[in-house]
């Protein structure tokens, strides 16, 4: 049979700018709240009356969860985008409500996960709904633009919790991240088109959106770029502060200080790629900042003169990671249209365990042979990735497919 639309039909195009500030506010609220574990571990511990050691156990389970992301794609395709993006920002603004009941590891690791969870079911889902609704010519710079949120995220997230958690304590940053997520669910509500649900789409969904993902040309091949570049990048991002605090003395405030130039290398990236990805074009952009990327790690261990080189070879580094992330989404939007959140999905797997993998090996590789040792690693993860995607990814420009 042969269809020649590849999406649910949803309201019209046009009908994306009104989303799309809506969709940007609620992605900040929830990279936020994930972006906020890390910089707050040390006082959710001490306020659990636990080491951060124990405290990581709310970052293990909660990458644990990534893997899960595949098994709910496939309810975004059958059930519809709108659907799923309301799920995700619900259960956000729960679990932050909730935060403020929470004294113990397990609950904190429980409530952590399930805030986690709602990353998995809404970043698919609202990834899937641009990629729906805007054509592929203009869509690598909307969907940039909806990515600005990870950067927005640490360049004005980070710094108002910080605030709260500051003067009231670590609950009281969560309860603003989900009393946020509440208000955004508002917004979704009204401005999300209604979707019309009709049995053609439930019987593609039924019979098969991972096969139908998995089978479609270049699937394996892109999400095997997402593994290695995440893999890579998560192998110095996990040691960079311990290089710079042993090597230059960087103390917690310098490193902080670090962090930001780094969310603001990100948002540059980003908004590099909503500026040329749609006439550069994405598979180029993609290939390129892979390229510069692997120049990047091999270089950085020589940048390590001083803490002013260090910190420019690693702003180079993130800068072309996000890069190519952010470029290669339009691309994968297209690589299987009708099942278009199911390979979306697999993606957050597949970059959720480029991350496990890095974070196991950086630490090793470090404490054993040095942070030449872990920037060399990278580079040869991403000229792996180079390989496969000069060699088996493609760049489709159509929107019709048959199934």
């Amino acid at each position: 049979m042969t269809f020649t639309t590849a999406a649910p039909k949803l309201a019209p195009r046009p009908s994306i700018w009104r989303s799309l500030p809506i969709l940007l506010f609620a992605r900040t609220v929830l990279d936020t709240g994930f972006r906020a574990v890390y910089q707050f571990l040390p006082f959710i511990a001490a306020g659990l009356g636990v080491t951060p050691a124990s405290a990581a156990q709310i970052v293990q389970f909660r990458n644990l969860l990534g893997f899960a992301s595949p098994l709910f794609g496939p309810l975004t395709d059958r059930y519809g985008r709108r659907v799923m993006l309301l799920i995700g920002i619900s259960i956000s603004a729960f679990c932050g409500l909730a935060m403020y009941f929470v004294v113990s590891l397990p609950m904190a690791v429980l409530v952590f996960g399930l805030m986690a969870f709602s990353t998995i079911l809404y970043v698919p889902a609202q990834q899937a709904f641009l990629g729906d609704n805007v054509p592929y010519a203009q869509r690598g710079r909307v969907m940039a633009i909806a990515e600005f949120a990870w950067s927005l995220a640490a360049i004005l997230g980070l710094p108002l919790i910080g605030i709260l958690v500051h003067s009231q304590g670590w609950r009281a940053g969560f309860v603003a991240i989900g009393l946020a997520a509440l208000f955004a669910l508002a917004l979704l509500w009204f401005v999300l088109p209604k979707e019309e649900h009709t049995p053609r789409r439930v019987v593609r969904a039924l019979r098969g959106s991972y096969g139908q993902a998995l089978r479609a040309p270049m699937a394996l091949a892109a999400l095997g770029t997402l593994f290695l570049a995440a893999a890579a990048n998560e192998n110095v991002y996990i040691v960079f502060g311990t290089w710079m605090n042993t090597s230059f003395g960087l103390d917690a405030l310098a490193l902080g200080l670090v962090g930001s130039a780094i969310g603001l290398a990100e948002f540059s990236s980003q908004a590099s790629v909503a500026l040329f990805v749609d006439r550069v074009g994405k598979w180029k952009m993609v290939g390129g900042a892979l390229v510069c990327g692997a120049i990047a790690y091999l270089l950085l261990p020589l940048m390590g003169a001083d803490a002013i080189t260090a910190t420019a070879g690693l702003l180079l580094v993130f800068f072309m990671f996000e890069l190519a992330l952010v470029a290669a989404l339009p691309l994968m939007t297209e690589i299987a249209p009708n099942a278009r959140a199911t390979l979306l999905s697999l993606g957050v797997a597949g970059f959720s365990l480029g991350r496990a993998t890095g974070s196991f090996v950086g630490p090793a590789l470090y404490a054993n042979f040095g942070f030449g040792a872990v920037s060399l690693v990278s580079a040869g993860a991403v000229l792996v990735a180079c390989v496969v995607w000069f060699l088996k990814v493609r760049e489709k420009k159509t929107e019709v497919t048959t199934v």
